[in-house]
């Protein structure tokens, strides 16, 4: 239905008292995916991906049955949504965060389809802190310079450090393709697990997938970029800041959905 918003935390719906403690969220770390008919690609990433999380910021996890039981719980038969995963804690004062002190916060939205329309993206320079965990934090670099990009008239910002090399964009990882393999940027960024999965796709499929640094000054050496996120596994980009790439995607475009249709479904 188009109207869903379901949240439950720790395996029980949220209740109007559970709403102070919604303030820490920001004292945490997420994951995101889409579901199909009760399914999700890359499950056993997502799941590693909250376990190192917590082990970092916290020193301790949530047991990795309890997070499945959760999303079994949340996901009814044959269920199609989008689902978000937050780890937190209220504990944050304490020297020692234990097991019990973290809390699992999943919402259920409703399906996202993969954008169709290419975009424009203006960089700008940004170092997120802690570039490999996907935490409450980076909401600020999202709001803050993809509001600057669309006031410039693009449609999104993408990061570059002080080198000028590329990183990431603000909710998406960036990928570019120089006619004959994918090339990621080297540049800390969060690693996303749409590209993860994409990678060894990509490569089982005999697509090369190199990482390196890619530098602003570099753009005219390669033909297509694209962009992935939980939603998107072959999203265009046809602009970045002045310069414009090849329209023809089509052969990145098919190269990108055979490697996804390939990637298998996890139940949960």
């Amino acid at each position: 239905m188009d109207n869903m918003f379901v949240q439950e935390l720790d395996g029980r719906p949220l209740t109007l008292a559970d709403m102070p403690g919604m303030m820490a969220l920001q004292y945490g770390h997420f994951t995101a995916m889409q579901v199909r008919q009760r399914q999700v690609k890359g499950l056993r990433l997502h799941l590693e991906r909250l376990a190192g999380s917590s082990r970092q910021l916290f020193g301790c996890r949530v047991p990795e049955q309890h997070i499945i039981d959760c999303l079994h719980r949340i996901t009814e038969e044959q269920e199609s949504c989008s689902i978000r995963v937050n780890i937190f804690t209220t504990a944050f004062g304490q020297t020692n965060i234990r097991e019990k002190d973290l809390h699992v916060l999943i919402t259920k939205t409703p399906v996202v389809e993969p954008a169709s329309r290419p975009l424009s993206v203006k960089t700008a320079r940004f170092k997120r802190l802690l570039p490999e965990i996907k935490h409450g934090g980076i909401v600020s670099g999202i709001l803050a310079y993809r509001r600057k990009a669309m006031a410039a008239g693009f449609d999104d910002v993408l990061y570059v450090d002080e080198q000028q090399h590329i990183s990431e964009g603000s909710i998406w990882n960036v990928g570019f393709y120089d006619g004959k393999s994918i090339v990621l940027p080297a540049t800390p960024a969060l690693p996303g697990i749409m590209v993860q999965l994409l990678s060894d796709s990509l490569w089982n499929h005999g697509v090369a997938v190199i990482h390196r640094n890619i530098s602003l000054s570099q753009l005219h050496e390669y033909k297509n970029v694209f962009y992935t996120n939980s939603v998107n596994h072959r999203g265009m980009i046809t602009q970045i800041d002045q310069h414009m790439f090849d329209n023809n995607q089509d052969t990145l475009s098919d190269i990108l959905e055979r490697a996804y249709d390939a990637v298998p479904w996890d139940n949960l």
